[in-house]
C-alpha cells in the first residue's frame, strides 16, 4: 500500500503524529467485498471486528438497500450504523432503527424518470425495502442474487413516485451513462444528485443524499471529528465520502479520480486491501 506522495504511514512516524481513528466507513463493492460482491475476504472481516471491539464506529457505506449492506455490518460487534442507498438512508445494523431517510420529491422523481425513459434507460426505483421495476431482466436476478434485494414489478414506476423513492437508477452501456450524466446535471443542476457508482451504472437522488453527508451526520451523532474518520472506497460515489474524512483510502482497482484524492492506495479487493490499511490504522492509533 502507499500514499498519494510516498508512504503515508511512515511519514506520519517521521513527523510523530499519530492518526486517531475512531471511526472507519467503508463501501462493499470493490471496496470491501471480494470481485464480485458477493463476499468478504477473511482478512477485511477479522480487521474490522478488531476495530468494532476496540471501540472504533465501523460504517458500512453502500449503494445497495438495507438488507444488502446489514449482512456485512452483522460481522462486526454491537449495533453499527448503515448508510446505505448511497446516503439516503442511515440504518443501525441489530436493531434497524433509522437515523436518515431523505426521498426524491414526487414531481421531481416524475421528472427524472421521463429523461431517464428518453435516454432508452429502463430504469429501477428503490423505496424502503425493496426494488421497484417494471419488468424483469437479468441484472434483477443478479442484484437479487448479489445484494438480497427484494424486487416487485409493478406496471408504472411513476404511480410509486407519490412514495419519493430514495433512488433512481438504471444500467446501460458506458458512453451512455456519461452522456446522461451530464444531461441530468445539466437539467436538474442542484435539484438533483446524480453520480455513478460503476461505469454501466447511473443513478439519481436527492440533493442531500450522497455518502458523504450522511457519514458527517452519523459522526456527529456518535461525538467523532472529521480527522479521526478513515474512509476507504474505489467509485465515483465515493468522493463525498472522501470529503467527510480525515483519512481517504482508495483501492488499487478504483476509479482514477478518487485515486487523485486518496491519503493511501490499498491493494485492491481481493487482496484484503481494507483489511491490511486498518490493521496499519489501528497499530498507529495506539
Amino acid at each position: 500500500m502507499r500514499g498519494r506522495n510516498g508512504d503515508f504511514f511512515r511519514e506520519r512516524r517521521r513527523s510523530g503524529g499519530k492518526t486517531m481513528i475512531r471511526m472507519i466507513a467503508t463501501d462493499l463493492d470493490g471496496t470491501l467485498l471480494a470481485p464480485g460482491g458477493l463476499s468478504m475476504p477473511e482478512r477485511n472481516r477479522a480487521a474490522l471486528a478488531k476495530a468494532a471491539s476496540l471501540g472504533v464506529c465501523v460504517v458500512i457505506c453502500t449503494g445497495r438497500l438495507f438488507a444488502g449492506g446489514r449482512k456485512y455490518a452483522l460481522t462486526a460487534p454491537g449495533d453499527q450504523p448503515v448508510i446505505c442507498v448511497n446516503g439516503a438512508v442511515v440504518r443501525m445494523s441489530r436493531s434497524g432503527a433509522y437515523l436518515r431517510r431523505v426521498g426524491l420529491g414526487p414531481e421531481l422523481a416524475r421528472e427524472a424518470l421521463d429523461h431517464f425513459r428518453a435516454a432508452g434507460a429502463k430504469p429501477w426505483f428503490y423505496v424502503g425495502d425493496a426494488c421497484f421495476a417494471e419488468e424483469g431482466s437479468d441484472a434483477l436476478e443478479a442484484l437479487k442474487r448479489r445484494t438480497g434485494a427484494r424486487v416487485e414489478i409493478v406496471p408504472d414506476l411513476a404511480a410509486k413516485c407519490g412514495e419519493r423513492p430514495e433512488k433512481l437508477l438504471a444500467l446501460l452501456p458506458p458512453q451512455q451513462v456519461r452522456a446522461l450524466h451530464g444531461e441530468l446535471t445539466a437539467r436538474f443542476g442542484p435539484r438533483l444528485y446524480v453520480t455513478r457508482s460503476s461505469e454501466r451504472q447511473i443513478e439519481a437522488l436527492a440533493p442531500r443524499a450522497n455518502k458523504g453527508l450522511a457519514l458527517a451526520m452519523v459522526a456527529r451523532r456518535f461525538g467523532v471529528a472529521r480527522e479521526e474518520i478513515a474512509a476507504f472506497g474505489d467509485n465515483y460515489n465515493d468522493l463525498e465520502l472522501f470529503r467527510a474524512a480525515g483519512v481517504r483510502v482508495a483501492m488499487e482497482n478504483g476509479e482514477q479520480a478518487l485515486k487523485d484524492q486518496a491519503d493511501v492506495i490499498a491493494p485492491p479487493n481481493g487482496e484484503g486491501g481494507v483489511g491490511q490499511v486498518v490493521e496499519r490504522l489501528l497499530a498507529q492509533s495506539r
